[in-house]
């Protein structure tokens, strides 16, 4: 699978997905690879959010001790 580089990357590729399983050209037959992939973009996406969340949070913890 192709390495993930960004989060607005992951979230396009979500949006297309998403699109795609809308469309009325979707085949039974891809929407395995399309489950597998949207679950490794929504972990990558998941992770990011809370990576992020914990180095607002110490960010925020060392403006309050100056």
């Amino acid at each position: 699978m192709d390495k993930i580089k960004s989060y607005s990357d992951a979230v396009s590729e979500l949006e297309e997905i998403v699109a795609k399983l809308q469309s009325d050209d979707c085949r039974v037959d891809e929407l395995k690879a399309y489950a597998q992939k949207s679950v490794e973009l929504l972990k990558f996406c998941k992770g990011y959010l809370f990576q992020t969340d914990e180095e607002l949070k110490k960010l925020l913890e060392n403006i309050g001790e100056e």
